[in-house]
């Protein structure tokens, strides 16, 4: 079996202690030991923890990005909407958040290079959300109370809600409430009530 490489294995696992701990919450310590070399083997790629960072939301920002993209438009607006939905309860059943969200609780200690990421990030998702709404306007053959870009915001916002408070308390309550609400807002008829638990759960 081919080893990974080390630096592709420091990624790997600096992103699953920033959405387990934080940005403040390990050490290149922390993460030596993890992968079993020394910390000036880390240093050596990666100098400094912000430049780790950076390279880490890099990253979860480019898969997120192909993620979207490979959710097909010509679905269902509700099965295009779970389909979103679907991988960010497996963060949280392994103990992790999104990370981008992780990060933004401690935003004031990251470089503004990382800022720039995380805002990309946030924007990414909210357009994606936005143009499922807009594509819901159309066949629905009415308008949202407010515009799509707005409503976009709210669900996204109630989503990170979710899954932060989903660490915090042990439940999913809240997550499942922000599911639903983007189905019921994408959908004809109230989706909470048809959809089948694991629906949003996998």
């Amino acid at each position: 079996m081919k080893t990974q490489p080390v630096r592709e294995q420091l990624l790997e696992h600096a992103s699953v202690l920033i959405r387990r701990r934080g940005y403040n919450g390990f050490s290149y310590r922390d993460l030596a030991d993890l992968v079993g070399v020394k910390t000036s083997s880390i240093h050596y790629y990666f100098p400094s923890k912000d430049d780790l960072v950076l390279e880490v939301v890099r990253l979860y920002r480019e898969s997120l990005s192909a993620r979207l993209q490979s959710i097909e438009t010509d679905m269902p607006l509700a099965e295009q909407a779970r389909q979103y939905i679907q991988p960010l309860r497996n963060g949280i059943e392994g103990g992790q958040v999104c990370l981008a969200g992780m990060l933004s609780a401690e935003v004031m200690a990251l470089p503004e290079s990382v800022r720039a990421l995380l805002k990309e990030h946030f924007s990414m998702n909210e357009a994606w959300i936005t143009g499922l709404l807009k594509r819901a306007e159309s066949e629905r053959g009415r308008p949202y109370p407010v515009p799509p870009q707005a409503l976009a915001k709210v669900l996204y916002g109630a989503i990170q809600n979710g899954l932060i408070t989903a660490r915090m308390s042990g439940s999913t309550d809240r997550l499942d409430a922000a599911a639903d609400m983007l189905l019921g807002a994408v959908s004809d008829t109230q989706q909470a009530a048809a959809r089948e638990p694991e629906a949003v759960t996998a």
